[in-house]
């Protein structure tokens, strides 16, 4: 395994709480739909969700004919994505693994990572995280990316929030580190009695550095989408979220 760091241990215990009670299941099909149509993905064809966490998109794909794998390196995240499958009724090959090292080669038809679960490591290994997805992917297959805009992030950057999502309150305090293109928060969660701080680091991108790296890692005809409430359309740097289609050379 790749080295570990700050991921190996915010993604346990509340925050796996709050994951999953943070999207409801009809936004979370609407994504696997808005998912299906970007890569124009049709019934039996395999596909990577990667990292997974507790299956929310995988388990709605399979539900639409996709034979679906979901990778992750929460062992809790697997075992609740595969309680739910069972649930669901749908057949999903659910894999322990590192995104840095997968243990595929030419399998599948498409693969996506989605909400900002790019850039948890640093840039070598970033792009470490790409060439894995690579080749993960069938010649002419598709790597899907969903991640926070850098661009619309320096624009409207806010240091500090606070929500509540299933019963565990969110305090976040963060900064932007203009130098790395990193943002680094400082979350604490409280429920009840229980308190738990987490801190992390995200490499946050631009259309422009994100088509670079991905072009860097072996992949061709990269396409940039903004991504807003409405739905995704042209990237500006009004939009919030942006995402990338890349394809692996025929």
């Amino acid at each position: 395994m790749a080295g570990r760091g700050w991921h190996d241990k915010f993604f346990d215990d509340l925050y796996g709480r709050i994951l999953a009670g943070q999207f409801a299941a009809s936004r979370s099909l609407r994504q696997a739909r808005m998912i299906r149509r970007l890569l124009g993905l049709g019934r039996g064809q395999q596909v990577l969700d990667c990292p997974c966490g507790q299956g929310r998109l995988t388990i709605p794909l399979a539900g639409m004919g996709l034979r679906m794998t979901g990778v992750d390196f929460q062992p809790a995240y697997l075992a609740r994505a595969r309680r739910e499958a069972r649930k669901a009724g749908v057949q999903i090959d659910f894999v322990r693994a590192d995104m840095r090292e997968l243990p595929f080669a030419g399998r599948f038809d498409a693969a996506f990572n989605w909400f900002t679960s790019f850039g948890y490591f640093s840039d070598a290994d970033n792009l470490a995280t790409a060439r894995a997805a690579l080749a993960a992917l069938r010649p002419g297959g598709r790597l899907l990316i969903d991640t926070l805009n850098k661009t619309w992030l320096v624009k409207n950057f806010r240091p500090a929030g606070r929500t509540t999502v299933n019963g565990v309150e969110i305090i976040d305090r963060h900064r932007f580190n203009a130098r790395t293109s990193r943002v680094e928060p400082t979350w604490t969660f409280r429920l009840g009695s229980r308190v738990q701080r987490r801190r992390l680091s995200v490499r946050l991108y631009s259309g422009p550095e994100l088509r670079a790296l991905l072009r860097t890692a072996g992949f061709t005809d990269v396409r940039l989408l903004g991504h807003s409430p409405g739905g995704p359309g042209r990237l500006t740097r009004h939009s919030q979220r942006l995402i990338a289609i890349a394809t692996r050379p025929a």
